[in-house]
């Protein structure tokens, strides 16, 4: 059985990336009321994936709310890595050589 210095570390990181998803889902929304410029059908792309990361924001923060409730830590690793794939994602596209 983990720590409890451990336990209270893993959520406390799973906490913070969930809260890192909650800012890039505001900035999708935002730019999803402001309307995205130039390409077409780039709005109805745009809401797309909001609408997609909205539920799988849902979906951990179940995980994460459960998982804290009940010190599991499983379900503590699964909210990390699964929290973690959209920060993954916009580091990759900052990072990404430009076009």
């Amino acid at each position: 059985m983990e720590s409890s210095a451990g336990l209270s570390w893993l959520r406390g990181a799973a906490w913070t990336v969930f809260a890192l998803d909650l800012v890039i889902l505001g900035q999708m929304a935002y730019a999803v009321g402001t309307g995205a410029e130039g390409v077409p059908n780039a709005q109805a792309v745009l809401r797309g994936f909001t609408v997609m990361l909205a539920s799988a924001i849902a979906g951990i923060a179940v995980v994460l709310i459960f998982s804290s409730w009940k010190r599991n830590l499983i379900g503590l690793w699964v909210s990390l890595i699964c929290a973690a794939i959209p920060l993954l994602w916009v580091v990759g596209t900052i990072l990404a050589p430009g076009e």
